[in-house]
């Protein structure tokens, strides 16, 4: 999903057509009410095997803002920004093991999914618009809260969800015709994702894919007519070569604590499944070479530092598991291709390195880990602070959560 959402970036411009008129009308404001039937994904072997029903369903209601006057708006083709809250039906998504697994032992009763209230905010562009119809996608992200996670006591089989508070991620393409004055229907295909950027364990995280449909409310004084040609008059980007430097701090828990306390400890020991783990400390530095060839993108290369203060607990679980003489070292370095999508201050970034060095014991490179890493994050430059940008990333080995992290960069421009 990580590259996923790059490519639909770098989509070709939308198209506006006129269905026979030289301008359409775009609402500024409106609001839409939407309701998800969905299926709870289950991309890893294990969960396939002891997730018993998958279903789940949501209802989600959203404020829709489109920006006419500023040049990334038409370079966009006015593309909408929703916030709104969701509420995921969860509890239809049930787990339970039948057998041991290692020193898993079997429960008498059926585990289930938390239902999650999200707060998010989405990015919808469409590729298409004309007098009645429209269609595009959509990327939102957003912060989820669930009563019901991983524990002891009732829910011992949930390896979804190990926090109340998780990370939300969304994408999906839809098709939207206008009924009325002022109503429109639209329907479409939804991904959604739940996990915490794995800052607690369990941390699979729960992914949900499936139709939704949905109303909108928009009010007709409140358009503007756009030409069908795009022909508002903005300044070309003067393209430019710029330098950053990124700092990172941020954390996790370890995946290997959380197979040791589940598969290899026997019950009746005080870790036996346990559900609080030690949060370590992530580090980093990045240094990249970027092209901005467009008002929208940049790319470019560079290279990353990583520090984990976790190495040393690795190695003590490695050899407590009989895997000796393995190499553990808190630092790794990587080589690193960037791309970067920006609409005014706020950008995402998606990153895609390999690493030239890294030691950290048996797991990493026995299923755990892969020798490339991702990085996807959200940021914000301050203008008046010579561009300084403040953001999160979420850094990952396959699309698995790595650690999270807090990150500042400054640009320097050539």
């Amino acid at each position: 999903m990580r590259g996923f959402l790059s490519i639909l970036f770098l989509l070709p411009s939308a198209v506006i057509s006129a269905e026979e008129c030289d301008s359409i009308s775009i609402p500024k404001a409106g609001i839409e009410m939407r309701y998800i039937p969905a299926q709870t994904l289950c991309l890893d072997r294990e969960p396939r095997i002891w997730t018993k029903t998958k279903e789940t369903h949501a209802l989600a209601a959203q404020v829709n803002i489109t920006p006419t006057e500023n040049a990334f708006a038409h370079d966009y083709n006015y593309p909408i920004f929703s916030i709104g809250l969701r509420y995921n039906f969860n509890h239809g998504t049930t787990m339970h093991r039948d057998n041991p697994w290692g020193e898993a032992q079997p429960v008498n009763y059926t585990s289930k999914l938390g239902d999650f209230l999200t707060f998010y905010g989405i990015f919808t562009r469409p590729l298409y618009r004309s007098k009645h119809w429209q269609w595009g996608y959509y990327l939102g992200t957003g912060v989820g809260y669930t009563t019901l996670k991983y524990n002891q006591k009732n829910n011992i089989d949930n390896e979804y969800i190990g926090s109340h508070f998780n990370i939300f991620f969304t994408a999906g393409v839809y098709g939207q015709y206008k009924i009325a004055k002022e109503w429109d229907v639209k329907a479409g295909l939804d991904f959604a994702h739940h996990s915490n950027g794995a800052m607690a364990r369990p941390n699979k995280g729960a992914n949900y894919l499936g139709p939704f449909v949905g109303i909108m409310y928009e009010p007709e004084k409140q358009t503007t007519k756009i030409a069908k040609h795009n022909t508002i008059a903005t300044a070309p980007l003067k393209k430019y070569w710029f330098t950053e430097f990124t700092f990172g701090v941020g954390g996790k828990t370890l995946l290997e604590e959380w197979l040791h306390t589940q598969f290899a400890t026997p019950q009746g020991h005080p870790d036996y499944r346990k559900e609080r783990f030690a949060f370590y400390g992530a580090y980093s530095f990045h240094a990249h070479l970027l092209y901005r060839y467009a008002r929208r993108w940049a790319s470019g290369v560079g290279f990353g530092l990583f520090y984990g203060d976790y190495a040393s607990r690795v190695a003590e679980l490695d050899n407590k598991n009989g895997y000796t003489g393995e190499k553990h070292s808190p630092w790794s370095a990587s080589i690193e291709a960037r791309h970067e999508v920006f609409y005014g201050n706020m950008s995402v970034r998606v990153s895609l390195g390999y690493y030239l060095y890294r030691h950290m014991g048996y797991k990493s490179h026995n299923g755990l880990e892969k020798p490339y890493h991702e990085q996807v994050g959200v940021f914000y430059s301050f203008p008046k602070l010579k561009n300084l940008t403040l953001g999160f990333s979420v850094n990952a080995h396959a699309t698995k959560a790595d650690f999270t992290e807090l990150q500042i960069a400054m640009p320097v421009k050539l």
